[in-house]
């Protein structure tokens, strides 16, 4: 956490406050950064609220127009919060911003810029796993922002808006549902390429295994396309998705997965004690809506996940690399970037991508003179192919 409020310290942005929200946390650290860092307001909490009511409780305890949602593990440069203040400011319809958020252990890889959402509300990190090679140095409008690092309105938290997060989400898909309930009502987020923030991804649940944050995620899923989508999409979505955890829940013989089956059975029974108050919610969030599920859902064009969510590490293969050279194209059009893609795609299709010594040739032929860490994702591409 000290290296997330020395960097908070170093910002160009000179008139912000730094509140910390501690959500009644296990370890009393506090008197230690109350005296490590003066300037630091500390609002206690009486009891774990979760990352919805911690928020919440930190919004409401400032007055300022922008309120920028920071998690602890995070590190950001100078320019961050003025970077993002330039943004939002170009549009009053702008209700947040996504910063360039990137993987502590691995700095030139994307953690995220901006929340994507698919059809079948498969909401996931934009650019995840990908190499930053500039394929996203421009601000354009995305579905929504991580609110591992966001800077945001403070009067859309108001209940007459967009309102607050929704606290029966004590982790998990809250930022995904707080964005979707501002698009449906015609407000919009963009990205900030130039406020960089570095975050180690999913640190706080890293050590509960998997389980635990799929059931988190999948519950909330659940709950977001209830509330949000369009009366059609909700139903046909949701039943996929019962329907998929019923077979996960029942046994079949040796292959049956104990563990994933009592997570899909604490998935359906979930969904339906929650159905009769999501259901409430759901009349109140869609008569404001103006804008469809499918402009929305098309902020997710031609972007998907590239990152392993159990072994935490990016999905070292050339189709990554092909996303970040076919967008760096798109974006620039240079003819550099235009000669690797195909050149990727290429050996994409060959079945002599699954010869290692082969494949490394080829790869440093194509990449020769690109940035270091491209190199090395190719080193690990060859590497995954060895093992």
């Amino acid at each position: 956490m000290s290296k997330c409020l020395d960097s908070l310290g170093r910002q160009t942005y000179g008139s912000h406050r730094v509140l910390l929200v501690d959500n009644a946390s296990s370890k009393d650290i506090l008197p230690e950064i109350a005296h490590a860092y003066p300037l630091v307001e500390i609002l206690r909490l009486d009891q774990n609220h979760g990352f919805s009511g911690g928020i919440n409780r930190g919004v409401a305890a400032t007055g300022a127009d922008y309120i920028c949602v920071l998690n602890f593990d995070t590190v950001v440069e100078p320019d961050f919060i003025s970077e993002m203040v330039k943004v939002i400011e170009t549009d009053a319809d702008m209700v947040g911003v996504a910063p360039k958020m990137l993987i502590s252990d691995r700095p030139h890889i994307f953690d995220s810029i901006g929340i994507a959402m698919a059809g079948n509300a498969g909401a996931f990190n934009q650019a995840i796993g990908q190499p930053d090679i500039g394929q996203y140095d421009f601000s354009e409008r995305v579905f929504g922002a991580c609110f591992g690092a966001a800077l945001l309105r403070r009067e859309a938290f108001d209940p007459a808006q967009v309102g607050p997060l929704d606290e029966t989400y004590f982790m998990y898909f809250e930022d995904v549902d707080w964005c979707f309930r501002a698009n449906l009502t015609g407000r919009k987020f963009y990205t900030a390429p130039r406020a960089v923030v570095y975050h180690e991804h999913s640190s706080s649940v890293k050590d509960k295994g998997y389980q635990f944050k799929y059931k988190l995620i999948e519950k909330n899923l659940l709950r977001t396309v209830v509330k949000n989508y369009q009366r059609r999409q909700a139903v046909k979505i949701a039943a996929t998705r019962l329907y998929s955890h019923l077979r996960a829940a029942l046994p079949r013989g040796a292959s049956h997965n104990a563990g994933s089956a009592t997570a899909s059975l604490s998935i359906i029974i979930g969904f339906l004690l929650d159905l009769p108050s999501l259901l409430p919610r759901r009349w109140e969030i869609q008569r404001r809506r103006v804008v469809r599920d499918y402009d929305l859902m098309m902020l997710a064009c031609g972007e998907a996940p590239y990152y392993d969510p159990i072994g935490y590490r990016p999905f070292y293969t050339l189709g990554t690399l092909i996303a970040a050279y076919d967008r760096l194209y798109s974006y620039t059009g240079e003819e550099e970037a235009y000669r690797i893609k195909l050149g990727l795609e290429a050996m994409n299709r060959s079945k002599l991508k699954l010869e290692p010594d082969l494949l490394k040739k080829r790869l440093e032929d194509l990449l020769a003179g690109q940035p270091q860490h491209v190199l090395d994702f190719a080193t690990e591409i060859v590497a995954t192919k060895q093992a």
